[in-house]
């Protein structure tokens, strides 16, 4: 990855880290798939989840907001709802910092 507007996609990370550790893509892309759903499941249910040197997941609350329709200008409320955020170690800054 060069930095700027690049994206490495989901298929493009399961390659990298099955040539990293020497691994099958399939092998890795199983093990991918349950972390990432033991963290949804783990948020669904009211849960935090930290990675230690990496970061933290968690449901954050978003207060009702006021918008309006650029089209017909109306204006309306949007309910609170909850969204999930994530939140990078200070190991992880670090570590990106040193990298530049």
């Amino acid at each position: 990855m060069d930095g700027g507007d690049s994206i490495l996609t989901r298929s493009q990370l399961i390659a990298k880290v099955a040539k990293d550790l020497d691994m099958p893509a399939a092998q890795v892309e199983l093990v991918l798939d349950a972390v990432c759903g033991d963290i949804i499941q783990c948020l669904a249910e009211g849960e935090k989840v930290t990675i230690t040197g990496f970061g933290g997941f968690e449901m954050r609350e978003r207060k009702t907001k006021a918008y309006t329709n650029p089209k017909t200008k109306a204006t309306s409320q949007l309910p609170p709802v909850s969204v999930p955020g994530f939140k990078a170690s200070s190991l992880m800054k670090e570590k990106i910092a040193q990298s530049k």
